[in-house]
């Protein structure tokens, strides 16, 4: 099938916003779809070097977008999907980008249930807060959307993006809520 054919879809966002959850769903209600996770992609082809002081994986983003451009090209559903946050940074051709974006309390909790280090957790609190994604999103891809947690609502406007209708691409401002977090977790602030 043409490359040009394919509806590319990406969504990332910061880790714990809802991403892989969201591609569960998703999977359900798109049938005729190639989904793709990109930390099982750079696990499956050790596309990393070393790890960081908190044990996350040092990715070679080069190779992660070469993968995805080959996957793309040999994949037979008309609509592929791709989640991970390491998206955000890597422009694929002719993708769509979807940026999830949550709340900083539930991103929080959802964190510190993962059992992240109190310092992973504020960079990506501060990674969230700012719109690191969202930025990173707008300066790879043409048309990105910043859509606000993971329930029904969003799932919808998610499957009427790969439809190709046009949805609201106004962008979300979290950095009050960090202000707000920061002076009821001190730890998270120093």
């Amino acid at each position: 099938e043409n490359e040009s054919m394919k509806e590319v879809v990406v969504i990332t966002g910061t880790p714990g916003v809802g991403k892989t959850t969201l591609m569960r769903k998703l999977a359900k209600k798109i049938r005729n779809a190639g989904f793709y996770n990109a930390t099982t992609l750079v696990n499956k082809h050790r596309l990393y070097s070393r790890k960081d002081r908190f044990g996350t994986k040092i990715v070679d983003l080069k190779k992660l977008k070469l993968i995805i451009d080959k996957m793309i090209r040999r994949d037979k559903h008309r609509i592929v999907v791709f989640d991970g946050h390491l998206l955000s940074d890597i422009g694929i051709r002719g993708a769509k980008a979807i940026v999830l974006r949550e709340h900083l309390r539930t991103l929080l909790k959802r964190l510190q249930e993962r059992g992240y280090p109190v310092e992973k957790i504020r960079d990506n609190l501060v990674s969230e807060a700012i719109g690191y994604c969202s930025s990173a999103a707008r300066s790879n891809y043409r048309e990105v959307y910043e859509l606000m947690g993971s329930d029904r609502k969003v799932l919808q406007r998610i499957i009427r993006i790969i439809g190709g209708k046009k949805e609201n691409r106004k962008e979300i401002n979290l950095l009050e809520e960090l202000v707000g977090i920061g002076k009821k977790n001190r730890k998270l602030v120093r």
